[in-house]
């Protein structure tokens, strides 16, 4: 939409809802873990963007859910993928710790609670790429240049998430 002045804000949204497919501007959040198919099916039968947290899911599942998606919708969705931070240095001395403080308030953690983990970023993104959503959505970072050049070419539009920790 970039610098383009619109007449008004209703030519605004005509714009917006324009490029993304949808006849409302409703996008609904996509929370991983909280966006079954049938919410999402819902939002866009009624005009809007259906939606995808899919951090916790792994490739197949991603497939799963779009193809769901599109056997009871028309509409658009968006999948959205948080980017992931560096593999962290582990301190096992503090995390025993944490684990002795947390057994005093409720069940006792295993020590192998730390060695989770969450699926393949590159191939979570490969899957999106290939049921190719109306719109890919970061969070909590960008995504690679070379995967963002992908999404441009395929014609799927990519949202940033801004966060802040302050």
């Amino acid at each position: 939409m970039g610098d383009k002045k619109y007449s008004s804000p209703r030519a605004r949204a005509e714009a917006f809802t324009g490029a993304l497919g949808i006849r409302l501007p409703i996008l609904l959040a996509p929370m991983a873990g909280a966006c079954p198919p049938s919410l999402s099916i819902a939002v866009a039968n009624a005009g809007g963007l259906g939606a995808c947290g899919t951090l916790l899911m792994e490739p197949e599942a991603i497939k799963a859910w779009s193809a769901e998606f599109r056997q009871q919708s028309n509409g658009e969705f968006q999948l959205n993928l948080w980017i992931p931070d560096p593999v962290p240095v582990r301190d096992f001395e503090s995390e025993k710790q944490q684990r002795e403080y947390l057994a005093a308030w409720g069940p006792p953690v295993p020590p192998e609670a730390g060695d989770a983990g969450l699926p393949d970023f590159e191939a979570q993104c490969q899957a999106m790429i290939a049921v190719a959503p109306k719109a890919i959505s970061s969070i909590m970072g960008l995504y690679a240049p070379a995967f963002v050049s992908e999404l441009k070419a395929r014609g799927i539009l990519w949202f940033a998430t801004a966060t802040t920790s302050t």
